[in-house]
């Protein structure tokens, strides 16, 4: 199993980088040739060498959790629903942003509550303090940044809304053929995070 990790806190949504990086990986480009794309060409448009390879290699990393099937979709869907397979890459390579959407986003949908509040991030960080001796020896910090990254990576994949007082939750539409398809390639689990089903 995925060792719980504050990574996300380096990392950011990087939509555009995603479904380009899709689309390199569909026309049959390895890690290392996009990686060197990266560096060579500034796909990225990054203003270092280092920065440009740790792009690459995250992005990549994120997208071949995907099968083939849903990364043609990350290139070839409406910008929406290109942008909830991207959440669901970043939710398959992080297991505690996957169990914040599970547990707080997905359940707050079901309760009909559909604000995210400063409570929700809170209650789950103390939880996750107490049964993960990893967490446990994060610094105050390291939880707040990692609080308000999960917070901008929802805000970017459009399913939170930021108003002065609140953040409210964007159930997002999705076409009933990539549901199949996500739930036919064992991804329920992801897709119901975010639409708050089963």
């Amino acid at each position: 199993m995925m060792k719980y990790s504050a990574g996300l806190i380096s990392k950011s949504f990087w939509y555009l980088e995603s479904k380009k990086t899709a689309r390199y990986m569909l026309d049959g480009l390895t890690r290392e040739e996009i990686r060197d794309l990266a560096i060579k060409d500034n796909i990225y448009q990054v203003e270092s060498e280092y920065r440009a390879k740790n792009l690459a290699n995250a992005i990549y990393t994120r997208l071949n959790s995907l099968p083939e099937i849903i990364l043609k979709d990350v290139v070839d869907s409406d910008v929406a629903t290109s942008k909830v397979l991207v959440l669901i890459s970043i939710m398959k390579t992080d297991r505690l942003f996957f169990e914040f959407m599970h547990e707080v986003f997905r359940n707050n949908i079901i309760l009909g509550d559909l604000t995210i509040k400063d409570r929700d991030l809170n209650l789950f960080f103390q939880e996750k303090k107490v049964q993960s001796e990893i967490v446990d020896k994060w610094v105050d910090k390291t939880i707040k940044k990692l609080k308000s990254r999960y917070l901008t990576v929802l805000g970017y994949a459009g399913v939170i809304r930021t108003n002065t007082d609140k953040r409210e939750i964007i159930v997002p539409f999705i076409d009933y053929k990539i549901k199949q398809k996500l739930i036919d390639n064992n991804m329920a689990p992801y897709l119901y995070a975010i639409t708050g089903e089963k």
